[in-house]
């Protein structure tokens, strides 16, 4: 029984170009010689579904008969096969019952050609499953391949392959295989990316992360660039026929409004320090002074750095199907999905505890939350700046994200980050510039601010911190 099969991916097609058989795929058209009755019979069959090499090569012998010769036929074949690797879907099978199916997720994507050797092979350690569609898929962000587990015996050979085993362990801790199928199965994944030789009972470098790198942060990369692959990327509006897009301004909180004070922008522009002495003079501060931060200050601060400047209503008819707003700070797609939360220590004029800054109106809502909520957020600043002293305001960035998932496919969260990082500069600047002590943080839990806040946990995420205060007095 073959147990190796191939198909064109669905959607493929086969033409007559002038002489010339050219095979339309998702990535473009490969012309991969002359057209002949013979060579594309044999495509066309691929095209319905799986078929062996050998299958294909048979019926052009057939086709061949008592009439022109066969050989260059086959040559036409083979080179067609070897042209067309990237939309050649690859099948290993076991009593007629397809296991395993390797798809190419790139027009880059090589099968290798080397055998899967005898020794000891393992699975990458940036392999990993998950469902797509209805199958279980094994991926990897280090494959241009996805392999589609289509029965659950070859879930089977998976585990075993999670430790180093030889080809004669494989088959013996794996039941129910024939021992070519499993064999056929091993040199799927070699081919694929997803095994790499075991040295001495070891994974070698080739099947470890990359150095300095963790499982998740290399998937977030990989998944967050641009590729053909069979996905949508970028500004395509994967929700525009779904739902309407989430409002260019967070709707406002229920609670008690605080009104901020909107400083003289053009009192600012004559005193305030030049662009390059603040650029220069930016720095993470982590000591505040004796008196606390006013409340005046506080609104001056969050008026220059984070306030709406502008309200656009969505023009289709534009270019432009949501409303947008413009704020001192850039943001993809003008999409300005950050919100601000604050968790306040001490503020002269202020009561002490959590709010959220409406941008638009310039205020601050007070939100529910005991002096316990404040000061788990304050613990979370002291653990990441090394016991450094409380600030007066603890700032949480928070990212309504589907505001950019609604445009962008497969990289909104990508984005969201990019955007915190600008805007965690802007507060910076403008912290230096009033001659305030301020300081990002480089993490955090996801919990605390979700739960002290109120937020939606895939929604509203926690996207960044940022710590507020009055600056010492100069010796």
């Amino acid at each position: 029984m073959t147990v190796h099969l191939l198909s064109l991916h669905p959607g493929t097609t086969l033409h007559d170009e002038r002489g010339l058989l050219t095979v339309r795929h998702r990535w473009g058209a490969t012309t991969t010689g002359p057209y002949t009755p013979q060579l594309a019979a044999a495509l066309r069959t691929l095209a319905d579904g799986p078929a062996s090499l050998d299958g294909l090569a048979e019926r052009i012998r057939a086709a061949t008969r008592g009439g022109t010769p066969a050989e260059p036929q086959l040559a036409l074949l083979r080179h067609a096969v070897d042209q067309l690797g990237h939309t050649l879907l690859r099948h290993v099978t076991a009593d007629a019952q397809v296991l395993a199916t390797a798809v190419p997720l790139t027009p880059e994507a090589t099968f290798g050609r080397e055998p899967a050797p005898d020794a000891p092979v393992v699975l990458a350690r940036a392999a990993h499953l998950r469902p797509v569609g209805d199958s279980l898929a094994l991926e990897s962000p280090q494959s241009r391949f996805r392999v589609r587990i289509e029965d659950g015996r070859a879930a089977a050979a998976l585990a075993a392959l999670a430790r180093p085993v030889t080809a004669a362990e494989l088959r013996s801790s794996v039941r129910g295989l024939p021992a070519d199928s499993l064999d056929a199965l091993r040199s799927l994944l070699h081919a694929t990316g997803f095994l790499h030789p075991a040295d001495d009972g070891r994974r070698t470098a080739a099947a470890e992360l990359p150095a300095g790198w963790s499982f998740h942060e290399l998937l977030a990369h990989d998944g967050s660039r641009a590729g053909l692959r069979d996905r949508q990327y970028g500004p395509v509006y994967p929700l525009r026929d779904t739902e309407p897009p989430p409002p260019p301004v967070a709707p406002a909180r229920p609670g008690r409004t605080v009104r901020l004070h909107r400083p003289d922008l053009d009192r600012v522009a004559r005193e305030d320090r030049g662009f390059t002495d603040v650029l220069e003079n930016r720095a993470s501060r982590r000591h505040y002074g004796e008196h606390p931060l006013s409340l005046a200050e506080l609104g001056e601060y969050l008026y220059r750095a984070a306030r709406v400047r502008t309200l656009l209503d969505a023009r289709p008819e534009e270019g432009r199907p949501y409303a947008v707003t413009g704020r001192p700070y850039p943001s993809a797609g003008s999409a300005h999905e950050l919100e601000l939360y604050l968790a306040v220590h001490r503020c002269d004029g202020l009561d002490r505890g959590l709010y959220h800054y409406d941008p638009l109106g310039h205020a601050l809502t007070a939100l529910p939350g005991g002096p316990g909520t404040v000061d788990g957020l304050l613990h979370e600043s002291a653990a990441a700046t090394g016991d450094a002293p409380p600030p007066d305001v603890h700032l949480t960035v928070v990212s309504r994200v589907k505001r950019l998932s609604w445009k962008y496919a497969a990289h909104a969260y990508a984005l969201t980050l990019k955007n915190s990082g600008v805007l965690l500069q802007t507060l910076y600047l403008v912290g230096t510039a009033m001659g305030l002590s301020v300081c990002a943080l480089g993490g955090g839990d996801s919990d605390t601010p979700v739960h002290a806040f109120g937020l939606d946990p895939y929604d509203e995420i926690p996207v960044g911190a940022f710590l507020i205060g009055s600056a010492p007095t100069a010796p």
